[in-house]
């Protein structure tokens, strides 16, 4: 495994630092999936802070309790106390009159802690009548998403309207990975994201000196770490996983309306909706509507995490041959079919550019699509009647094929129904490479490769 310096999170760094400068009791509750770099972001943050820090574990509360005790010992420098419930623990804490900075104390994966007991009403108790108006900074932090945000943020839950702030943490963007691997090549950097996304856990175990040999030693080998994780976070976190498992694995096999996805899972069009909502809140597909789809009725689902799509396509059919070794048939179809996945990636990665490159001033941006017409990018502006008609190639071009590009996009561009009469129009393409792209670009279209993208980030 090749660990790393802590990236990015400058944003949330912040945010913390602004909660921990207010004065009097402050509340933030922390989640996202596994993976993201949570503990790390909090370690990150209480460094050089009075704090009182407790990992969960999966096991039964009064365990973490007992670590708490010791924790609460270790700070204050006595023999680990004996307290019977956490209320006891911040009892004690609130009562040193302390007049030092502000205390962070810090319960990380409290998922673990509330999953098998009704603790959290006591937690409500806490805020509520022991920390309130204490210079005490409590965050609470969870990775099963679906119940932090069932039973700690929902509208139910005995700890609902109480925080003063709260970070679902994203995966790293694709511009972070430039910090990640400094030395790699714009194309390597493409690759890893295609297979990591920007989960700092597995972009630890990738090196980019030879990415390729990397994937098969960390996607295609049973005994790896990589292997199992999806399979693992699902059961972890999903009742019936094997039906999300067949959800999951047709939508990465290009099945994105809800009767395609409904045939393949071998379940009823009414009946697959529920499951897709979950999976959605959860994070890892999205429901994707044409961007000027207003009604947004109908729409198509994709996935939106990068290492489930890749697990889905390429290993979870062939899971059980991978088992026991026989790699032969999953790693000839990596070859055959990564490069279409790169494909799919590489459009994220040009949706971002766009979004920071902001060729105009533009208020929506993303996919358009009509009957049988397709446009890989479409931004505007409401404003000034600005739109942008894009076309993203996971290819290099020459200058010919380019151009014929540019005239079939113009030709779909006319199915476009938005302010016909008015609007100034824009036509791009972004590809791995573009030959003739500084000739192109003096014509007028807006031209971007993996060069333009390694500039910017």
């Amino acid at each position: 495994m090749f660990r790393k310096e802590f990236v990015d999170r400058r944003k949330e760094l912040e945010f913390l630092d602004s909660k921990y400068k207010e004065k009097g009791f402050e509340f933030v509750i922390l989640s996202g999936r596994r993976r993201t770099g949570k503990s790390r972001l909090l370690k990150e943050f209480v460094k050089n802070k009075e704090n009182i820090f407790l990992l969960c574990e999966e096991r039964r509360w009064q365990y973490n309790l007992s670590k708490f005790n010791k924790a609460v010992g270790e700070y204050f420098g006595i023999p680990k106390p004996n307290f019977n419930s956490f209320s006891d623990c911040f009892e004690f804490i609130v009562k040193q009159g302390r007049e030092r900075e502000k205390l962070v104390v810090v319960i990380d994966e409290f998922s673990y802690l509330i999953r098998r007991s009704d603790i959290i009403a006591e937690f409500q108790a806490i805020v509520d009548d022991i920390l309130s108006e204490k210079e005490i900074m409590l965050i609470l932090s969870g990775s099963a998403v679906s119940m932090m945000k069932k039973r700690v943020l929902g509208y139910k839950s005995p700890l609902y309207g109480r925080s003063t702030g709260q970070i679902f943490l994203q995966p790293l963007r694709f511009r972070d990975l430039r910090e990640w691997f400094p030395k790699a090549k714009i194309e390597d950097l493409v690759k890893i994201y295609a297979v990591c996304d920007g989960i700092p856990k597995y972009l630890e175990f990738f090196s980019a000196n030879d990415v390729e040999e990397e994937i098969r030693r960390n996607l295609f080998n049973p005994e790896s770490f990589l292997f199992r994780e999806p399979k693992l976070i699902l059961e972890e976190e999903l009742r019936e996983p094997e039906t999300y498992f067949q959800i999951l694995e047709a939508i990465s096999s290009g099945h994105t309306k809800v009767v395609e996805i409904a045939n393949y899972s071998f379940l009823e069009a009414k009946d697959v909706s529920s499951y897709l909502s979950i999976l959605e809140d959860i994070g890892f597909v999205k429901k994707e509507h044409s961007v000027l789809d207003k009604r947004r009725v109908r729409g198509i689902y994709r996935m939106k995490d990068n290492f489930f799509a890749f697990w889905f396509r390429f290993i979870s059919i062939y899971f059980s041959e991978l088992e026991t070794w026989m790699i032969e048939g999953a790693w000839s179809d990596f070859k055959r079919g990564f490069n279409s996945h790169l494909g799919f990636t590489f459009e994220r990665i040009a949706m971002e550019f766009m979004v920071e490159k902001k060729p105009f001033r533009f208020h929506r941006i993303g996919r358009w699509w009509h009957r049988d017409k397709e446009i890989d990018l479409v931004a505007l502006n409401e404003e000034t009647k600005e739109i942008v008609f894009m076309e993203v190639k996971w290819s290099d071009l020459q200058s010919r094929e380019a151009r014929r590009i540019m005239a079939d996009l113009k030709e779909k561009s006319r199915f476009v129904n938005w302010d016909n009469e008015e609007r100034i129009e824009y036509f791009g393409l972004i590809a791995k490479r573009i030959e003739g792209k500084e000739k192109l670009t003096a014509e007028g279209y807006l031209c971007y490769d993996l060069e333009d993208i390694r500039e910017e980030i």
